[in-house]
């Protein structure tokens, strides 16, 4: 029976520990939770955002999660409680078995993460490294925990095909080769003080598992702090937002944000509430021809479905959290970062979403099912408070202008509505 809607569990089911010799800031951390819980739309979002594309070009990774969406639909059952892909997928092509496994791995292994409170990441081959790489081989990402100005580096693996001994073994050279090499090394601005390789053994048809591979803490009580302060998560942060971004609008929005060159002071956004939450929408590239009025968005869409909805590409960011990251782009004024409070995202949120067939993620991205029923669809400018004083200024000289000037002298361009009203009154 196809995978709709059902949650999945999958268990932990071997956490070995590495010891390192190395002093502070290499501190190592366990794994703290011992079983993860997901809904397909959840691992949905995870493949999208973990996509090995994702680098390469931010504009294929929908299509791309998409077709895994769709083929791992038809190889999970959707009765049972476990996690597993069905022995019927071995009839795929062995190109597809593996692409299959690959992105299907990544997203557990970043759910894994966030579950275990990693709530931000970014590729690794988005952060400058400080000096020159200690191997050629390197980790797949990179994540920041809420009250760890240090962050952990992460590897995925996966397979469909190895026994589990011979995959735990696939998964420990992960660790030593791709995971260590960078541990007290500073990448982008912070320090990776911990580290770990996850795999995703769904060999057996039956029952998945994840293998993991970490950074010990160290023996006896060892204060963690001490260099906390030589590190600075932002950029890892900042990362994590430029990918959900390019999610949102494409890669050609994501790389101007980046390079500083959006949004634009007069921007304007499309919002909608949704679980008591006002959240920033996404549209797909070839489908952002949409026009706005003063007030509201007018669609060039598919005039037999809800226009606006078929410009929904399903990708959401919580608007307060949009908000802190635009902000995060300007130059700081203050000494107060952005990105440093970030609103959380309560389990409450998170239930309420799955229950509904989407999934909201602890960073404040989400995927919104197509009967999710938004509401109070608007369009809104950034900076509201800023907007709503440039309008009082533009009447207050609308008022002047009609008092002391002839109308016809004047074009309105900025503003039609202005123009409008002042030939009503005019005449």
């Amino acid at each position: 029976m196809e995978w709709k809607s059902k949650g999945k569990e999958l268990p932990l089911s071997k956490v070995t520990g590495h010891g390192d010799p190395r002093p502070l800031p290499v501190k190592g951390r366990a794994p703290a939770v011992k079983m993860i819980h997901f809904t397909p739309t959840e691992l949905y979002g995870a493949m999208a955002r973990c996509s090995h594309l994702h680098v390469v070009n931010s504009d294929a990774v929908t299509a791309e999660s998409e077709t895994c969406r769709h083929l791992l639909s038809q190889y999970v059952d959707e009765n049972g409680d476990r996690f597993a892909i069905l022995k019927a997928a071995d009839r795929l092509k062995d190109f597809s078995r593996t692409h299959l496994a690959g992105v299907v791995g990544a997203g557990l292994a970043y759910l894994q993460m966030i579950r275990d409170g990693y709530h931000w990441f970014d590729h690794f081959e988005n952060l400058r490294l400080a000096g020159s790489a200690p191997t050629k081989k390197s980790p797949d990402f990179v994540f920041s925990r809420r009250g760890d100005e240090t962050v952990a580096v992460s590897e995925s693996k996966a397979t469909r095909g190895s026994s589990r001994a011979q995959f735990d073994g696939t998964v420990k050279r992960g660790y030593l080769e791709q995971v260590s090499p960078y541990l007290g090394l500073e990448i982008g601005s912070a320090i990776a003080s911990h580290g770990f390789a996850i795999g995703a053994w769904m060999t057996s048809p039956v029952n998945a598992e994840i293998l993991v591979h970490h950074t010990a803490p160290p023996a006896g009580s060892v204060s963690p702090g001490g260099h906390d302060d030589l590190s600075d998560p932002t950029v890892v942060r900042r990362g994590n937002y430029l990918n959900a971004l390019s999610l949102l609008f494409g890669q050609d929005i994501a790389d101007a944000a980046r390079a500083g060159r959006w949004p634009a002071p007069a921007e304007r956004f499309v919002t909608a509430r949704w679980l008591g939450h006002d959240w920033l929408l996404g549209f797909d590239t070839p489908r952002r021809s949409y026009l706005f009025d003063s007030e509201d968005a007018i669609w060039l869409d598919d005039p037999l479905r809800s226009p606006w909805w078929r410009a929904f590409n399903g990708f959401a960011l919580e608007w307060e959290v949009a908000r802190r990251f635009f902000s995060a782009l300007e130059p700081l004024e203050t000494k107060i970062n952005p990105l440093d409070n970030l609103p959380e995202i309560d389990d409450r949120l998170i239930l309420e979403a799955r229950s509904s067939g989407s999934a909201v993620f602890p960073d404040g991205f989400a995927v919104i099912a197509n009967d999710a029923g938004l509401k109070e669809i608007s369009v809104r400018p950034l900076d509201e408070q800023g907007a709503s004083v440039a309008r009082a200024v533009r009447r207050e000289e609308a008022i002047a202008l009609r008092q002391d000037t002839n109308f016809d002298e004047y074009q309105y361009e900025e503003d039609p509505k202005l123009e409008a009203e002042h030939h009503s009154l005019k005449n």
